[in-house]
């Protein structure tokens, strides 16, 4: 009994624990979006190759899909033919420049409000390079390793918020159900299993957020950060925050039953329910 209760204890602690992170993300990604609104409705969405048709935009989505399939196919071949390094460079290097890029465009829009356009931008600059070198730290030297979750929940903050701004309304609403799709084929039969049982532990550490007995891969936290984000840009606070709490919902449910299992897929329950609840908002 006490052993039983003791496990409990630390399974509520955990869940409470990776709740409370994921909620800080999504607040971040949502005053991001808040941020870059008025710049980002200027521009207009920008991702539609095959247009933003009921037809285009399922094609669009199934695109997206098609290209993380096709990376993490390549990601098993290259650990497995003993390549790791070019798989491990890869993955560093893209997540450098998405943090400097996205650090650089929204901690600009946060500078220019309080000062003039060149500190702003030197500001903005010296702040990217910073959270990319703390992103290097990170997984080059051990006793930096707590720094991880930090990056990668940045990094999630930054991505959902773009795409909520940059991605047509249709293709944003139809992504999270055709990846939790996905992700349900990629953890069960896929290739995920097989990348996360011989990815080396420090590649691990920058596309996962692991705190306590849980962890979450970080395009996990970007779902979980873009649909609040999209329910903002698109319609408003209100709309926000009932998604928001919907997804963590789906967040609690996913981690209690990860609790009793090695491996389950992060996206289908969050999306569900978030997803549910946005479009009964919307079509009400």
């Amino acid at each position: 009994m006490g052993s039983e209760a003791r496990a409990k204890a630390i399974n509520a602690k955990g869940i409470g624990l990776m709740v409370g992170f994921v909620a800080v993300v999504q607040l971040v990604a949502l005053y991001f979006t808040y941020v870059n609104t008025p710049v980002t409705i200027q521009v207009g969405a920008t991702y539609a190759p095959a247009g933003t048709s009921p037809a285009g935009s399922f094609s669009n989505a199934l695109l997206l899909v098609a290209a993380v399939l096709a990376s993490t196919l390549v990601a098993v071949w290259l650990i497995r033919r003993r390549r790791a390094r070019i798989f491990t460079s890869v993955v560093y290097l893209g997540t450098s420049l998405a943090l400097f890029l996205l650090t650089l465009l929204t901690a600009d829009d946060v500078t220019s409000s309080y000062m003039s356009e060149y500190p702003a931008l030197y500001l903005s600059l010296v702040l990217s390079a910073g959270v990319v070198a703390l992103f290097a730290l990170s997984v080059r030297r051990r006793r930096f390793l707590f720094v991880a979750p930090f990056i990668t929940g940045l990094l999630s903050a930054e991505v959902g918020s773009y795409f909520a701004a940059e991605i047509p309304l249709y293709t944003a609403l139809l992504l999270p159900l055709i990846f939790s799709i996905y992700d349900i084929y990629a953890v069960f039969a896929g290739p995920l299993r097989q990348l996360v049982t011989i990815a080396p532990t420090e590649v691990l550490s920058a596309v996962t957020s692991q705190l306590g007995e849980f962890s979450i891969g970080t395009g996990d936290t970007i779902f979980y950060s873009m649909l609040p984000a999209l329910a903002l840009y698109q319609f408003n606070a209100y709309y926000a925050l009932w998604t928001l709490l919907a997804v963590d919902l789906g967040v609690v449910i996913t981690l209690y039953l990860l609790s009793k299992s090695k491996m389950l897929p992060g996206l289908p329950v969050p999306m569900a329910l978030g997803l549910g609840t946005l479009v009964l908002m919307i079509v009400r």
